[in-house]
């Protein structure tokens, strides 16, 4: 619903403009009409089009009062304040003033044919009838004139000079100059029209100029065009400061069109008024084009200027705005820096790894071939096996990957200085290079690890790896498979799924997504993209541990056995309950762990639903273009798991519900239980806007209508509890990963959350979605908290989580190499 009426709000603010320029534009020249049938033409045509344009204003306010409604106001006060509230105020001025003023129009036009056209007589004269051919056929005797139209004995063409009982200028009063001879001299009548068509009175051309049919109209053209413009890109809050500048900007311009309006119709109701050649009608549109054009054309050079990102970004950059959540302000704790929340240095570490990232083409075990980045030369990378409270040397090298290398340990609560982001916690490993990371990994679980140096390519194309952290002891019972996902950007691969030189598929997959990788997109679990089969024992406990190393969310199926949900992002589940018929969806970046026994048939893992892999995880609403992440395509990547000598047929993908964690498995006790309240509460609205970023025009992917570095940073101190609401205005899912800290899931779409403490560290947030979390502030840093659909952070979906106190030495930028998306 939430982006239903997103898209609608941005439809109709496009459409109002449009109908509101064009009921502008009848209004402003229906006095100049050359036939007085023409005037009741237009008028008509004028009223119906004022109308509807007051139809479409309606369903635009109601649009984004429906937002409000559905999204909170918070997630709709700009549309509301910025759109509604001005475009109302307009159209309502619109249905006090112009449509009375059009219904006038009839009636004037309507006294004017009772009446013969004449010019006006010297003083002590009888008004003469206009020269045959020039006055209207079949006149009416003097003296059937009304209120709104001189009798034949007045003058027909009068000059307003006074009000009228509307408080306009009168139609009737005119002051004529005298002839020759001392008295008034008589008017000349407006010429024919075409064909010698009766010519326009100068009532009907005063009432068809009146300010009141024509300022209204024009100043709700003006209130649209700026609403379109403001939900298009709308500001940053707060909006009280634009709000104002909105009203104020409304209010000047219509004043300014009410004077130049009744200047207007003073020379529009003057005698011997002609109208203008064409070339004079075309002159005023086409300079009015220019001045759009140069106006337009200004805009977006301050748009792009504004939006190019510095060469250096700096510790500063990542704070310099905060949003402090109600709490109180920075300055209190004492200073400290990123390089000082190291990992245990004095001690000798139980474990040591060496990880070696270089840049190289690789074949697939299915036969596709990748050009890759990859660390010690697998693909993915090894699978790293650490445990709970172990001290943990990794030394990560760097042989000759030119963007660079950092390693992030994705999920796993290290500190700040050993997180792994290039310009914010370290600077990114150049050729030749080296770093060294330290940690006790604080929790068992399923994790997953990859390089934070421009990783919206360098992901994509390999740099990542299964990180599986095992209680002290522990000994795994039963087969224990970690299952990585990921779409493969294959080389030399055809449109078609054809090999170089017309020869068959290679590998098969999901062949229609593309990316800046180059190549096609294909699904594979670990280093295949087709179907793989294992054998495992009947009665052997398996535990498949499930991860998606891309974007976008993915769906899967597990077939052949009912199974228990038994770790959601490395955390347990609590009284697991048995599932059948169930989908999986994990987000970008998530984990799911499953459990099960095997039997006597055959299981089967499919991805059923990949939008990494297709065309609609890079179209324009991106991961749930389709709303099914992926359009329910089976996959050919597949792991079936089956006892010897089994000949059955491995099952068909199961076609049930998703699986939804919010109410899953037993309750238990959180840190959030006894508190009393939140230290600090932060609102994040996920949304769109057009515009630039660092220079380029794209439809941005926004926190709070902004982007990096302009998003506020969130400021906490340690020890705070924090709550935080996403709210997703956008068209694309946003996994919302938060470095260094695990959120609990409070309630989804105002539903409490009631099963087993849903904890997570990258919680997929779709489209209309509305997710309230809380965590504890207790690991102090500069934390990123960014989209997981690295393309969003690569183009300024990133924030910052920043302790009071602690900043970075880091800096990022073109000029130091460091860019952490």
């Amino acid at each position: 619903m939430v982006e239903n009426l997103f898209e609608q709000n941005l439809l109709w603010a496009v459409l109002a403009a449009v109908f509101w320029a064009y009921a502008a534009r009848g209004a402003r020249t229906l006095a100049t009409r050359r036939t007085d049938r023409s005037v009741r033409r237009r008028a008509r045509l004028g009223l119906v089009l004022v109308t509807v344009s007051l139809l479409v204003l309606a369903v635009r306010v109601g649009l984004a009062v429906g937002l409000a409604a559905a999204a909170g106001w918070r997630a709709a006060a700009d549309f509301v304040l910025l759109a509604a509230v001005p475009l109302t105020l307009a159209g309502v001025a619109v249905a006090v003033f112009t449509v009375p003023a059009y219904l006038r129009v009839a009636r004037v036009i309507r006294a004017s044919g009772e009446a013969p056209v004449t010019g006006p007589a010297p003083a002590g004269r009888r008004a003469e009838s206009v020269p045959a051919g020039t006055g209207r056929s079949g006149g009416q005797p003097a003296g059937t004139g009304t209120a709104d139209a001189p009798a034949a004995s007045e003058p027909s063409h009068p000059h307003p000079a006074g009000p009228d009982r509307h408080g306009g200028p009168d139609d009737s009063d005119v002051a004529a100059g005298p002839d020759a001879s001392g008295g008034p001299a008589p008017l000349p009548p407006f010429p024919a029209g075409p064909g010698g068509e009766p010519p326009v009175p100068t009532a009907v051309r005063a009432a068809a100029a009146d300010p009141r049919l024509v300022v209204p109209v024009r100043a709700c053209l003006v209130a649209a065009v700026m609403a379109a413009a403001l939900t298009l890109h709308p500001p940053t809050p707060s909006y009280t400061g634009p709000f104002v500048l909105e009203l104020a900007v409304l209010a000047v311009v219509s004043g300014a069109l009410l004077l130049r309006q009744q200047q207007r119709r003073t020379t529009l109701a003057a005698a011997g008024w002609a109208r203008p050649s064409r070339a004079r009608r075309l002159l005023r549109p086409a300079a009015l084009l220019t001045s759009v054009l140069l106006f337009t054309t200004a805009g977006c050079g301050l748009m792009w200027r504004d939006s190019r990102l510095p060469d250096t970004l700096g510790g500063a950059q990542h704070t310099h705005r905060l949003d402090l959540g109600g709490g109180p302000a920075a300055g209190h704790d004492a200073a400290r820096t990123v390089d000082a929340l190291t990992g245990p240095r004095d001690e000798r570490p139980a474990r040591r790894i060496t990880l070696t990232a270089t840049s190289r083409t690789m074949t697939l075990k299915s036969g596709e071939k990748v050009r890759a980045l990859a660390f010690n030369g697998t693909l993915p990378g090894p699978e790293l096996r650490l445990v709970r409270g172990e001290t943990t040397e990794v030394v990560l090298v760097n042989r000759n990957v030119e963007e660079g290398v950092t390693v992030h340990w994705h999920g796993v609560d290290v500190p700040n200085a050993e997180d792994g982001v290039a310009g914010v916690t370290q600077d990114a490993v150049r050729p030749g290079g080296r770093h060294v990371y330290r940690f006790k990994p604080p929790r068992a679980g399923t994790f997953w690890y990859h390089s934070h140096q421009q990783s919206s390519s360098v992901v994509t194309r390999g740099l990542f790896g299964a990180l599986i952290v095992d209680e002290p002891g522990a000994r795994p019972q039963g087969v224990n498979r970690t299952v990585v996902a990921h779409a493969w950007p294959i080389a030399d691969a055809r449109g078609d799924g054809g090999s170089p030189g017309g020869g068959p598929p290679r590998g098969g997959g999901a062949l229609s997504g593309q990316n800046g990788a180059g190549g096609l997109l294909r699904t594979a679990l670990g280093d295949s993209t087709r179907p793989r089969t294992e054998t495992v024992a009947e009665g052997t406990p398996v535990r498949l541990r499930l991860i998606n190393a891309d974007n976008c969310p993915r769906t899967y199926s597990l077939a052949g056995t009912s199974f228990k949900v038994t770790a959601l992002d490395g955390n347990e589940t609590e009284a697991p309950s048995e599932l059948t018929g169930r989908r999986l969806r994990i987000a970008g970046g998530g984990r799911l762990d499953l459990s099960y026994v095997q039997s006597a048939a055959p299981v089967r893992l499919t991805v059923i639903g990949d939008a990494n892999a297709s065309s609609a995880s890079h179209g324009f609403e991106g991961c749930g273009e389709d709303g099914t992440y992926g359009a329910g395509r089976v996959e050919t990547a597949s792991l079936t798991l089956a006892p010897a000598g089994t000949t059955a047929p491995a099952p068909a993908p199961v076609d049930g519900p998703v699986f939804d964690p919010l109410h899953y498995g037993r309750p238990v006790a959180t840190p959030f239980d006894a508190a009393d309240g939140f230290d600090r509460s932060f609102h994040l609205v996920l949304g769109n806007s057009v515009g630039f970023f660092d220079g380029r025009p794209m439809m941005l992917w926004t926190v709070n209508n902004a982007v990096y570095p302009d998003i506020p940073a969130l400021l906490v101190k340690e020890g705070d509890l924090v709550r935080t609401t996403f709210v997703n205005r956008s068209l694309d899912d946003h996994p919302m990963h938060l470095h260094g800290h695990r959120m609990l899931v409070l309630s989804r779409d105002g539903e409490r959350a009631t099963g087993s403490p849903w904890w997570t560290d990258t919680l997929n947030v779709a489209p209309g979605e509305r997710y309230e979390v809380a965590f504890r502030a207790d690991n102090p840093g500069v934390w990123m908290d960014h989209c997981h659909n690295l393309d969003h952070a690569r183009d300024g979906m990133v924030l910052h989580l920043a302790y009071d106190g602690v900043t970075t030495p880091y800096e990022a930028g073109r000029a130091g190499g460091n860019h952490p998306e």
